[in-house]
């Protein structure tokens, strides 16, 4: 147990450095020399100590906490950026920075709907015609065709910014995990060499897309992605409506890389190479295969953590010697966070690592309680039965969500009513995905009529999996939003587990007295009610208004939830409405998704150009929200009233498009937010441009802007202003002038007011696992 000790004293050190850095105490101009130095004086104590086996154990705990906060003081969150660092150039919510960068595709691209992500080694920055030697990774997004690969040198021009940060989620330091300190959205790029990436991983990432589309054509959709995220751990491709299905019933770990699959994968390959091989003579290409498997499918914190278990596990069985699985546990993560010490602020590989550790600490103690209860009512043959058939379903997913559950509370504000009933009944069928997709992809690509027969494997239990989550997620429900007291209650939670373990260890020891178990048991299920209280209490209005701005590509839309919880979808039809919607439904407050009334025009519009793929030329039909009206039906002068005190009030826009002032209180604001320039002039030129309090101007990709006189106009308190736009020269020189507050272009941006008063949020709009 050692290594256990030392392992844990890494994480603290990380953890303790990290606080350090954030209270200022340390910084980019702190030297590392001292904290090196004060480790080895401990390594050297720890070696001096070889008959004191207690001191020598306290001295190595010290060296390991201290050389943990040397390795985070290396490679810490913040960029510490010289001349040398792409970083150094990045403009920020003040400051825009426009940038040509030319660099070489690193991994594999993260393909969506309309765009595509790549990854950038960058080595040369031209700003206002001056071109410096930079190096530093780049996240590019970039128009979706045409596709670019591994190893392509790109020329990439757009703004150069700091990845932002939001209220709900650090966008910035997840991509600084990556090491990533710089985003280029929505750039142009043009291919200038290929072939420029080392030989091993050019043919890994070939081999991995050559397999994707195998999966694709052999498959049917959504089977196709499913199968693609779950044995290649490309999931961008998961339609978005199953994606939320499995979401909503906390089923998102069987379609991604999981400790599970290669747990399997080790036991497969290790039996199967065993009998060809011998036992001796399996295990290096046992752990290559795992190895090769890991880095196949992109090596994420919860594989990589996996992989390393799973060699120590074959490495176990070469020796004749048990697996212990604290010390493979704790060996995975020192490994890992001593190759990147941010992975330990990876939600993966706290999900991962707490998932494991709940199977180890309470796998045994349920299915013991189980068997005892089988045994009173079963006949003991039965009994074994039951038990080896709930076991890997039942068993399991109850042990891993004792630990995880309140971590999946407090990182995504969701609570499932219904998954521990939905993993019973699909995790069974996992096993046969995995080695019959695998099965697939290896007898496709030898052969590609092979894999067409051996894909009705994967695809019978892919469609069984699918059906069985789509109907539970219908269930009325299903999924509820836990809100701010169900995230504060998960320290709590974890705190009470491991005192209770702690003080259990010590009671064995006989110098604790434990609670009773019907007392744990007590309290254990009070937790229910009172996240169940703090669903309720987030569900309920609070009296004030509430706006939320969401944004898709070329389009956007606000959500007006007045202060007793109606719902108002206003749209001015550009942009892709199925999007909007999904975005709506993932950031709608409370129980319920749909909306109450819709104002959007009734006629269809045309989906504006993009560079993507065609989709059959089909135009954007208005959402099926009712009831619906249609603004341009409505009379100049005419008021719909939303709720007490609540009112949106049409403008005379004679023929040039349509817009809305909205009032509550002290407070207005216009809409939509897209209003293009030709209906601004129509507003002055009929002498009714309002007078504000909130102007929110239109995003990157719309078509439309703020003009000059109009902001004069209309006069507003207070301006949130995107980044990546382009306005004209006056414009935006007035916006500035004014104060207008910078805004991430992607960002829900929620508005809060009272009536007097205004809050803002910053929410991202992209959903997490």
């Amino acid at each position: 147990m050692t290594l256990v000790y030392l392992a844990l004293a890494w994480l603290c050190g990380i953890w303790a450095c990290h606080q350090l850095w954030a209270l200022g105490l340390f910084g980019c101009a702190t030297p590392g020399w001292p904290i090196g130095a004060a480790a080895g004086i401990f390594v050297l104590c720890a070696a001096g100590l070889r008959r004191r086996p207690a001191s020598r154990l306290g001295a190595a705990i010290l060296a390991a906490a201290i050389l943990a906060a040397w390795r985070y003081h290396a490679h810490p969150f913040a960029a510490c950026a010289t001349l040398a660092d792409l970083s150094f150039y990045n403009g920020d919510e003040r400051r825009a920075v426009h940038a040509t960068v030319e660099g070489v595709v690193m991994g594999y691209p993260d393909v969506r709907d309309v765009r595509t992500q790549y990854t950038l080694h960058v080595e040369t920055v031209t700003i206002a015609g001056r071109t410096r030697d930079a190096a530093g990774a780049l996240l590019v997004r970039t128009a979706r065709f045409p596709e670019y690969a591994y190893g392509d040198r790109l020329r990439a021009t757009g703004q150069l910014q700091t990845p932002p940060r939001f209220d709900d989620f650090d966008y910035r330091a997840y991509l600084a995990g990556r090491g990533i300190h710089s985003l280029m959205p929505r750039a142009r790029v043009e291919r200038i060499a290929s072939d420029e990436g080392a030989p091993f991983w050019t043919a890994l990432y070939a081999l991995r897309a050559a397999g994707s589309r195998l999966l694709n054509r052999v498959l049917p959709e959504p089977a196709a992605a499913l199968a693609n995220g779950m044995t290649l751990g490309i999931e961008s491709g998961i339609p978005p409506a199953v994606e939320d299905a499995f979401q909503a019933t906390g089923a998102t770990h069987v379609i991604v890389i999981s400790g599970s699959n290669i747990a399997l994968l080790s036991g497969v390959l290790m039996r199967l190479l065993s009998r060809l091989l011998g036992r001796r003579w399996a295990v290096a290409p046992t752990i290559a295969g795992i190895a090769l498997y890991v880095l196949l499918v992109g090596a994420d914190p919860a594989a990589t953590r996996a992989g390393l278990m799973g060699i120590l596990y074959v490495i176990a069985i070469a020796l004749g010697r048990e697996s212990t699985a604290f010390v493979s546990l704790a060996f995975s993560a020192l490994v890992m966070t001593l190759v990147n010490p941010l992975a330990l602020w990876d939600a993966g590989f706290q999900l991962s690592g707490l998932a494991t550790l709940g199977l180890i600490l309470f796998t045994p103690t349920i299915a013991a309680r189980l068997e005892r209860f089988l045994q009173h009512r079963l006949s003991q043959e039965r009994a074994r039965q039951a038990l080896r058939l709930l076991n890997d379903s039942l068993i399991v997913t109850l042990a891993a969500q004792i630990a995880t559950l309140p971590l999946i509370v407090y990182y995504f504000g969701r609570l499932s009513l219904i998954s521990l009933f939905t993993n019973f009944l699909i995790l069974p069928a996992q096993p046969p995905i995995l080695m019959g997709g695998l099965a697939t992809l290896i007898g496709g690509l030898i052969w590609e009529p092979v894999g067409r027969v051996l894909a009705v494997i994967p695809w019978l239990f892919l469609t069984y999996t699918t059906a069985v989550v789509r109907t539970a997620a219908s269930v009325p429900l299903a999924s509820v939003e836990a809100g701010a007291i169900g995230q504060a209650l998960a320290p709590i939670y974890y705190a009470a587990l491991f005192g209770w373990l702690l003080a259990r260890e010590v009671s064995a020891a006989g110098r604790l007295r434990l609670p009773s178990r019907r007392a744990v048991a007590w309290a254990a299920a009070a937790l229910a009610p009172v996240l169940l209280i703090a669903t309720v209490v987030n569900a309920v209005p609070d009296g004030r208004l509430h706006l939320l701005y969401l944004p898709v590509e070329d389009g956007e839309a606000v959500l007006i939830v007045t202060p007793t919880g109606r719902r108002t979808w206003v749209w001015d039809g550009r942009g892709d409405g199925a999007a909007l919607l999904r975005l709506l439904q993932a950031h709608s407050p409370g129980w319920r998704r749909e909306p109450d009334a819709a104002v959007q025009p009734a006629l269809t519009l045309r989906q504006p150009n993009t560079s993507a793929a065609p989709t059959g030329g089909e135009a954007a039909a208005p959402l099926p929200i009712s009831p619906a009206v249609d603004p341009l039906q409505l009379a100049a002068g005419a008021s719909l009233r939303l709720d007490e005190g609540v009112s949106l009030t049409r403008l005379h826009t004679a023929n040039s498009g349509w817009a809305f002032t909205l009032r509550y209180g002290e407070f207005s604001t216009l809409l939509p937010a897209t209003c293009p320039p030709a209906t601004q002039a129509a507003l002055l030129a009929a002498g009714q441009p309002p007078a504000v309090t909130l102007l929110k101007t239109p995003g990157p990709g719309v078509g439309a802007w703020p003009t000059a006189p109009f902001l004069a106009a209309t006069a507003p308190q207070l301006i949130l202003w995107p980044l990546e736009t382009t306005y004209p020269p006056d414009v935006a020189e007035m916006l500035a002038s004014r104060g207008a507050g910078r805004v991430p272009a992607d960002a829900v941006l929620e508005v809060v007011t009272d009536g007097k008063r205004i809050w803002l949020h910053q929410r991202s709009n992209t959903a997490r696992r």
